[in-house]
């Protein structure tokens, strides 16, 4: 259940150290030639697979939608920090501001920025998926995340703890694609 994800986290987990040494060399996302951020796992072929059931992928409708989904989330594409913009975001990033702050963890701006990029990364790689999200496209989204890599840098508590929050993040951002995702991160992580 997606709102059990909240509950997943550790705040040992996760610490605010931990938070402020990967912040302070945090490159931004990758970029499209365009300056849109690139998704951070590659979409299924839009070719169909001999043996796959369901359509193939649409892949220009899918990066329209992304368009779309990235110019409605009033984010900047700059590599700056991003703050809550939408009423979903606002309510995404209070209630786990509370949560942390529960749980003894300062609130940074650096928190609030990676919070929402690690989650608008991963609604974006659901739609370039064509919201089709199994355990392995979340493996290799979590797996392939520079976010994730600059973030955790190895630790699996850590890891665990950060996909938890995006999972969390996709219920208020990208409500659509949540449960998949949910049921992904009790996949992969049991």
């Amino acid at each position: 259940m997606i709102s059990s994800s909240l509950k997943r986290f550790s705040a040992a987990a996760l610490t605010t150290s931990v938070l402020a040494a990967a912040l302070a060399g945090c490159a931004p996302a990758p970029s499209d030639s365009d300056g849109t951020t690139a998704a951070a796992a590659t979409p299924t072929p839009s070719v169909p697979v001999e043996g796959e059931e369901g359509p193939a992928l649409d892949m220009e409708a899918a990066i329209l939608e992304r368009e779309e989904f990235l110019d409605a989330q009033q984010q900047p594409r700059d590599g700056s920090l991003l703050s809550a913009k939408t009423p979903e975001q606002q309510e995404f990033i209070a209630q786990q501001r509370a949560y942390l702050e529960s749980q003894g963890a300062t609130w940074a701006p650096e928190t609030e920025s990676l919070l929402l990029a690690t989650t608008l990364d991963a609604c974006e790689t659901a739609i370039l998926n064509n919201h089709r999200t199994d355990a392995d496209i979340f493996a290799m989204h979590v797996n392939s995340s520079p976010i994730f890599a600059q973030v955790t840098q190895g630790d699996a508590a850590a890891e665990q703890g950060l996909a938890s929050i995006m999972v969390f993040g996709m219920s208020f951002v990208c409500p659509s694609d949540a449960e998949q995702w949910d049921a992904a991160y009790t996949e992969v992580y049991g």
